[in-house]
């Protein structure tokens, strides 16, 4: 299965009525969300974390790691907090405007946390386990998707019910800062730096037992010399006909989910209702398509590593076209079974 992007519980917020009461437009004596702020909303947190993986990149090279990690972690928090106050303004566009820097700030947030995390993982872990070790990813994404779920269908009743979904993703925000605090430092980002012993200390928390470590940490050295010595670590380098090649292969795999309409997919739970299915009935759809998901991520990880990772791309993604044309002529049709 192709990974799945972060996406944290208030992105199914428009399942809720409070909030399309709060947020939207009366149309038809029924209240509803406006496209064009829809659609700005679902372009901020995208958005905001292009700017935030750009300047996070540069921010953990300056300051290491578990810093940054932690930072973006606390800037997170902030911006739930932006979040969850965006319905007190009086006036209507100062709720949607309030909303959007809220997911704006959190997107960009959440973007300096990937490149954090990737960066840290591909130092630490062996190459062997790199591919199952991103693979967790998507699985842990999940299951805070599921929790978002469960809390949005026990809000439903609730006066500002959207608030409490709001409010349950900063435990999400304050796990990574207690993780950084515990985490040993990058032993690459230390080699980097020219500080070798801290580099060893921090080898020493990773190797398991009777490793020679200061022969890792020399091995790693020599490594990032030579990386040194060849090539420049900037951002034009990516496009450096050398290496153009490489970089649009990044850039394609990291566009794979909104290849298949993952983006729309999880918007799903609020279409359903405006095609007439029952609001409780639709966030039972979304949380049975998360634990779908996360049964479908936790097989990649076995998967992945014998049958390789192009088979698993191209086989997913004939799959998920499938089920988008079946959708797509479903909905030839009127009545109460094209929802279903």
């Amino acid at each position: 299965m192709a990974p799945i992007p972060s996406q944290s519980p208030q992105q199914d917020f428009e399942m809720l009525t409070q909030l399309r009461e709060d947020f939207g437009v009366k149309h038809n004596d029924e209240w509803i969300l406006p496209s064009n702020w829809l659609a700005l909303w679902n372009l901020a947190s995208p958005l905001g974390a292009m700017l935030g993986a750009l300047t996070g990149g540069w921010f953990q090279d300056k300051v290491g790691r578990r810093l940054a990690l932690g930072t973006s972690s606390f800037l997170s928090a902030i911006a739930v907090a932006i979040m969850y106050v965006s319905y007190l303004p009086e006036d209507i566009q100062g709720r949607r405007g309030c909303f959007f820097a809220g997911k704006f700030f959190q997107g960009a947030a959440i973007g300096a946390v990937m490149a954090a995390t990737q960066t840290y993982m591909s130092e630490i872990l062996p190459p062997v386990l790199r591919g199952s070790g991103m693979a967790f990813f998507p699985v842990f994404t999940l299951l805070g998707q599921l929790t978002g779920a469960l809390v949005i269908f026990g809000s439903l009743r609730k006066s500002k019910g959207y608030t409490v979904a709001f409010a349950s993703q900063w435990p999400f925000s304050f796990v990574p800062i207690i993780v950084s605090l515990l985490l040993p430092e990058s032993p690459a980002y230390y080699v980097r730096k020219d500080r070798i012993a801290d580099a060893i200390k921090a080898q020493a928390r990773l190797d398991p037992p009777d490793t020679d470590t200061e022969a890792v940490v020399e091995k790693m050295r020599r490594d990032i010399e030579h990386e040194k010595r060849t090539a420049r670590a900037t951002y034009a380098e990516c496009f450096h006909k050398q290496n153009i090649r490489r970089t649009f292969i990044v850039m394609w795999a990291n566009s794979l989910t909104a290849v298949f309409g993952l983006p729309l997919l999880a918007k799903a739970s609020y279409f359903l209702q405006v095609v007439g299915m029952d609001a409780s009935v639709s966030i039972i759809f979304l949380i049975l398509g998360i634990v779908l998901g996360l049964g479908g991520n936790v097989a990649s990880i076995w998967v992945m590593a014998r049958v390789g990772r192009r088979p698993l791309i191209v086989v997913t993604l004939s799959i998920a076209a499938l089920f988008w044309l079946s959708m797509g002529v479903a909905n030839c049709w009127k009545g109460g079974v094209v929802p279903w």
